[in-house]
């Protein structure tokens, strides 16, 4: 997201986030796994397999590849994962945490109902905004106008009701708020790791916020 909103999700300088380590393992191995995928595809179209696989071999391997540039330019969510305790040191310390994320009113969702944007914690808030300016492909990568800034929900842990803890086939963090129910997600469209990596990013706010008063449906 242009004119990047976050802020330190991490243990601090010289800590280790097992959160973190755990969601950067898993990525390790989806991404082996699917390179393999493809490697195995390419060589049974050099040998002599079927034509037609050459374009699902094509079309997994650029997917792989732009998750695999993901990893190298840090821009995965699992370079966001809170550390243990994260939320509450933010209290404490003043610190506030600011990840992005996407938000969605329903379940399953269509693209267009979902909003990329920025889940904040701080002062006991917890927060979701996002720049209607932002949302289209043409204008993801431009400036950012704050008259564009909307505010989706700005609520105190102690009023959330939270749905089921992610888990890799539900890997979303599903909040209840005032009645309406928010589905946010950690993971950029076309994740190989949105299932696995998303619910261990998903979990570690679904489990801090419990520490902090949310209730669990």
């Amino acid at each position: 997201m242009a004119g990047d909103q976050t802020n330190g999700a991490g243990a601090g300088a010289g800590s280790v986030n097992p959160v973190q380590s755990k969601a950067r393992a898993r990525r390790g191995m989806i991404l082996a796994f699917w390179w393999g995928i493809v490697l195995l595809g390419l060589f049974a179209v050099s040998s002599g397999g079927p034509v037609v696989l050459i374009v699902p071999v094509i079309l997994i391997g650029i997917i792989v590849a732009s998750n695999t540039i993901i990893v190298i330019r840090g821009t995965g969510p699992e370079q966001q994962a809170l550390a243990p305790g994260r939320l509450a040191r933010a209290d404490t310390d003043d610190d506030p945490v600011a990840v992005t994320a996407s938000r969605a009113p329903r379940r399953n969702g269509s693209e267009k109902s979902r909003r990329a944007g920025v889940l904040h914690y701080e002062r006991r808030r917890l927060r979701f905004t996002y720049y209607e300016n932002l949302q289209s492909r043409s204008t993801a990568s431009g400036s950012i106008n704050p008259a564009e800034e909307v505010t989706v929900f700005d609520t105190s842990p102690r009023e959330i009701e939270l749905g089921p803890r992610p888990t890799a086939l539900r890997p979303a963090l599903n909040l209840t708020i005032d009645g309406s129910l928010h589905v946010v997600e950690f993971s950029p469209p076309m994740d190989l790791g949105a299932g696995v990596v998303g619910a261990i990013v998903a979990a570690a706010w679904f489990d801090q916020l419990v520490e902090l008063g949310a209730r669990v449906r």
